[in-house]
């Protein structure tokens, strides 16, 4: 969908969109830290874990609303808060549904919901591309992530008022679960973001629409990242009592090689030709194709998000939340200081060389905490006892 709007609007107005979609995002990350990921490692997630985190996530958008007005202001268009925050909400919910569907198994039903919410908006997004405003976006991924959410959410018809009843004591242990996990979200959402606030800030908006043009092309990987965390979680979650060190590395070795296999060659194929690349997304006469260096750039980020989410994956699974913030802490750190520089004084090329120097230095903190987890695996002596 990304690509359409990118396609379709001007230069500005998918500025504007993009930046009020990366604040969008930055908030999710805070719900998933409080709401999924405490539903992600539950023993059992449907029931009441499942009632809960649909009773809090209304809660949670509610708070996140100021700040994402503050957003709407910052880019100009007040007018947007509705419906972005109605974006916000449903898209939340519908994360809550799809991560219960995932922690309980029932892949089938998952698949379908995704292809509703996403396949969803984009057909729209294209039929109706020539008449589309920025706010309308919003109106569509909200709709369609309501609509994926009724046929889970709907059937839930027991159990509210014990959830309900229960819901501060439920909140606080979500809080206990979840806070060590906040602050690397939230650190990763920013550094992810911070480069494309800059070229905002700098009045660059048609360099900060390259930078989320040509991320699309990179992005083609988002898929396989975000289904590989969202399936490594819970799976090392249920198996971690069982799994000694060795075991545990073939797993993630197994899941990475998988993942590797899927998007390796188009990684491949964009590093080749990148211009090849960007003009098959956007069009022959795209200006965003006058970049190759940058897309190469981005594309081996991207790359390294992929081996970064195989390690943070793992590590939430065994609930390692230190290892987890440390991972964001530092990639972060380097974004603020000499990522903001770059950025400054290069602009989009030089955002571009951040993002990647970040990518690799969150998978190379993430490879070296993944190696430390040995002291928490069964021991295989005891394995073999039980």
């Amino acid at each position: 969908m990304n690509v359409t709007l990118a396609r379709a609007l001007p230069a500005a107005d998918y500025g504007a969109y993009s930046v009020a979609l990366s604040f969008i995002l930055v908030l999710n990350t805070l719900h998933q830290a409080l709401v999924t990921y405490p539903l992600s490692v539950q023993p059992a997630p449907g029931g009441r874990p499942l009632l809960v985190a649909l009773m809090l996530t209304p809660l949670c958008a509610l708070a996140f609303l100021p700040l994402l007005g503050v957003a709407t202001v910052s880019i100009g268009h007040p007018g947007l808060l509705p419906a972005a925050g109605a974006a916000l909400v449903c898209w939340q919910m519908q994360e809550v549904v799809r991560r219960g569907l995932l922690a309980d198994g029932r892949h089938g039903a998952l698949i379908a919901l995704d292809a509703l919410r996403y396949l969803g908006p984009l057909a729209a997004v294209w039929a109706l591309r020539a008449h589309l405003d920025i706010g309308g976006v919003f109106l569509l991924v909200a709709a369609a992530s309501a609509l994926a959410t009724l046929p889970v959410a709907g059937r839930q018809r027991t159990g509210w008022v014990v959830a309900l009843r229960d819901l501060p004591d439920e909140a606080r242990g979500n809080w206990r679960l979840g806070a060590p996990v906040l602050g690397a979200n939230l650190l990763a959402a920013l550094s992810t973001q911070w480069f494309l606030w800059l070229l905002a800030w700098h009045d660059d908006a048609p360099a900060a629409a390259a930078l989320v043009a040509l991320a699309n092309v990179a992005a083609v990987a988002s898929p396989v990242i975000f289904g590989m965390e969202n399936m490594l979680v819970p799976e090392v979650a249920r198996a971690r009592d069982r799994l000694s060190f060795p075991d545990l590395l073939r797993l993630v070795g197994r899941r990475g090689l998988v993942a590797a296999g899927l998007v390796g060659p188009l990684f491949l194929a964009i590093a080749v030709a990148p211009d090849w690349a960007a003009r098959i997304f956007y069009g022959r006469d795209s200006a965003y194709a006058a970049h190759p260096g940058e897309l190469r750039l981005l594309t081996l980020a991207y790359a390294c998000y992929l081996a970064a989410t195989l390690c943070s994956a793992t590590l939430r699974g065994y609930r390692a939340s230190g290892a987890v913030f440390r991972m964001q802490l530092y990639p972060a750190l380097f974004g603020l200081t000499l990522g903001s520089w770059l950025t400054w004084r290069f602009g989009l090329t030089g955002a571009c060389v951040a993002s990647a120097m970040a990518g690799a230095l969150r998978a190379a903190v993430g490879l070296f905490h993944l190696l430390r987890l040995r002291p928490l695996t069964a021991a295989p002596a005891a394995l073999a006892a039980s």
